[in-house]
Formats: C-alpha cells, structure tokens, sequence
C-alpha cells in the first residue's frame, strides 16, 4: 500500500515540478548536441529528491545513516544551482570530492576493504578508506552526469544496480530493503514522464544534473553499504559489474579526450550513445541496447561471485579493454559501413 502513495506522491510532485520548471525558467533548450524539441524542464531530480525525502518521512522509511541524507542534501543543493547557472566542470567535481569526504567520515559509509582481488586475502584499505571512497563518490556521480545524453538512460542506468540490491536485500531481509525501493518508485515515475508521450498528462521532463548526480550519489553509497561489512549483499568487485555502463562510458570517454588533445571534462560526442546513433541506430534503439548491455553486465558481475574477487576484476579489466578498443575502432567501423554517415558524425564532433 504505502508503494502505490509513493507512486501517487511521485506523480503529483513530478506534475507540479514540470509546471514550476517552466515558471522559473529551469528548462533544457535544443542546441547542437541536443535534439529535442522546444524547452524542457530541468526539475525530473527534483521530483525525484522531494519524493524520497516526503516519502521517508510520511512512511517512516529511514535512509541508511542519517549523515548520509544531510550530505545528499548538498549535493542535492549544489545540482540544483549547477542547473541554474552551470558550476565549472572541476569545481563541481571537487564539491563531490568533498562530499564523498563527509560520507566516508561523518556519515558512516566508506570502503573499508575491497575484498581478495591480489589473491592474498581480503585487503583492508586503512588510510585509503576515505579518499577512495571520495572518489568513488566523485567518480560515479559525474559519470552519470556524464552518460545522461538520451532519454531515459540516466534513469535506467540508475535503477538497474538499485533494484539489484533491492531484490538482494529483499531476499536476504534486510531492513533497508524499504530504502532502496523509496529511491526506485519515483526513478520508475520519473521514467514515465522522460519516455512517455509528452501530452498533457505526462509532459516530457529531464533529469537535470541536480537529478543525474545526486541519485548517483545514491547508486554510490548504496554500493558501498550494501559491499561492506555486516551489511554486504555483493563483493565489493561485483559493484563495478552494476555499473558498468556508466563507468566504462566515463573512462573511456575521458581517455578519448586525452588522445585527441581535448579537455577532459568537456562535453562532446565522443560517448559510447553517440557512437552507435552514428553508426545508424535510433535513440530509443541505442536506450534499449546500452540498458540490455548494462543487464547483461550486471548479471556477469552477480555470477562471478563464485570465482575469487581477483577472477573478477581481471575479467572485467579485460571487458573495459575491449570497450576502449571498440571505441577507439568504431570510427574505422562506421567509415567501412556507411562512409556517408561516418563523414557527417565526424563533422558532428568537430562542432561540438
């Protein structure tokens, strides 16, 4: 019962949140690199937010740790003015940094260990505890900043690990099973008005990077919890098989962007969406490859739990190499296969 008001409460907020996108004029307009038509508002993170904050309360669903939702609040905050007025790409990535700090200090979530991956036995972090998990903080929540290029695949990329750990939590029993699916009712709403029909009763709204980066946030520090501890459901390996996508997309990205002399946190077309829309898939076909992808990652990762931890992460260092060299390649590939589509993506990169 308290699911469906959660529903409900998700879809009224969503409501008066596309209204109030356009009243204070937080909207996304089509420009070179964006092809959707006319203004769209901004506000789907904080439909998104506001939801799990009143549903928490309203049904008495605690987060993880207390600290942990005041630090959510931050990054909540400091998505909400970069969607305003656009912080530069590395100061917002030092708040994130930052934050992560907190999580891992004051709001009793960080990586204390990363499980047997020399082969020697677990290997406690120590004095890495707080940087690593600050950058895994950083590192994921920008990713899906990152990769939030088409409809609906922030969103998905985002429900996908959490809705793993819910059915892990669910399965086990843990008590914050509850939490987790606080965070996928409104993810699911929100995906309703981002692919649906944009008419009257579900006009289109994006995510925003008060949405992208702060359920990210979450998707982080859910990993860490659920991988650590008493409260483990995964090896802490299998939560780089979760995501994936975004996080193979990021590195690869980046790495891209290195080799051509590019900066590194500028936006271009040089994600792994816009590899394959050049190479002639649609956008709701890219959404459906990329989200199976990420299933089909997601479940490898799961499965691997029966092999040691350093299996694990050398399978999936394989798998990011083969990402990379496909990457790398696919301008060779478009340009054999359809030499007119290759030389109008080339142009494509070339304005953005």
């Amino acid at each position: 019962m308290a699911t469906a008001f959660v529903f409900l409460m998700a879809f009224l907020i969503s409501r008066f949140c596309v209204a109030a996108g356009f009243h204070l004029g937080l909207l996304d307009q089509p420009d070179e690199r964006k092809h959707h038509h006319g203004a769209v508002p901004l506000t789907g993170g904080i439909a998104i937010f506001v939801t799990i904050v009143v549903g928490g309360v309203v049904f008495d669903i605690p987060p993880y740790t207390s600290g942990m939702m005041a630090i959510a609040c931050l990054v909540f905050a400091a998505g909400v003015f970069d969607d305003f007025h656009h912080i530069n790409p590395w100061l917002r990535l030092l708040i994130h940094y930052g934050c992560g700090v907190l999580l891992a200090t004051w709001g009793g979530i960080a990586i204390h260990n990363v499980g047997n991956l020399l082969a020697m036995g677990d290997i406690p972090l120590l004095a890495l505890t707080v940087p690593l998990t600050a950058l895994s903080v950083a590192g994921l929540s920008n990713a899906y900043n990152m990769i939030d290029g088409i409809d609906g695949l922030a969103a998905s990329t985002i429900c996908l690990p959490l809705l793993v750990l819910y059915l892990l939590a669910v399965q086990a029993g843990h008590p914050m099973a509850g939490s987790l699916l606080l965070m996928l009712v409104p993810l699911a709403v929100f995906l309703l008005f981002n692919l649906g029909p944009d008419n009257r009763l579900l006009p289109k709204m994006f995510l925003g990077d008060a949405g992208s980066i702060t359920m990210g946030f979450f998707v982080t520090a859910s990993l860490v919890y659920f991988s650590q501890g008493n409260n483990a459901l995964i090896e802490p390996v299998t939560a780089l098989w979760l995501v994936t996508v975004p996080l193979m997309d990021m590195l690869a990205t980046m790495l891209r962007r290195a080799k051509h002399g590019r900066k590194l946190m500028e936006a271009d077309r040089s994600h792994l969406h816009h590899t394959l829309m050049d190479m002639g898939l649609g956008r709701r076909q890219t959404l459906v490859v990329m989200v199976c992808w990420a299933a089909v990652c997601a479940a490898t990762g799961l499965a691997l739990e029966t092999i040691p931890a350093y299996l694990s992460l050398l399978c999936y260092f394989l798998l990011f190499l083969l990402h990379c060299l496909f990457v790398i390649k696919s301008g060779s590939i478009l340009r054999r296969l359809n030499p007119g589509a290759f030389a109008e993506a080339d142009q494509a990169r070339s304005q953005a």
